[in-house]
C-alpha cells in the first residue's frame, strides 16, 4: 500500500523540452512583439501605405506574427502555471 501511495503522489516537473522552452519563451515573445511593432510602424509610413502589394504583404506578415504571439502567450501561461506547481510542491 505504501508503494501505491508514493506512486500516485509523484512530483510535477518539467520535461527537458518544457524546461528549455520555459527558459527561452519570454525572449521569443519579446522578439515577436518587436517584429509586430516594426511592421506597424512600416504600415503607418505613407509610402508603404500607398503601395498595395507591400501593404498586403506586411498585413499578412503581421497577422501571422500575431497568431504566433498568441500561441506563445498561451504556452507561456501554461509553463508559468506548471512552474508555480513545481515550486509549491
Amino acid at each position: 500500500a505504501y508503494k501505491e501511495q508514493k506512486a500516485s503522489k509523484s512530483k510535477v516537473k518539467f520535461s527537458y523540452k518544457e524546461q528549455r522552452e520555459y527558459e527561452t519563451i519570454e525572449a521569443e515573445i519579446e522578439s515577436l512583439e518587436k517584429k509586430i511593432d516594426e511592421i506597424e510602424s512600416q504600415l503607418s509610413n505613407p509610402q508603404i501605405a500607398s503601395n498595395y502589394t507591400k501593404l498586403t504583404e506586411l498585413t499578412k506578415e503581421k497577422e501571422d506574427l500575431e497568431a504566433k504571439h498568441e500561441e506563445k502567450m498561451e504556452r507561456y501561461l501554461y509553463l508559468e502555471d506548471l512552474a508555480e506547481q513545481i515550486k509549491n510542491q
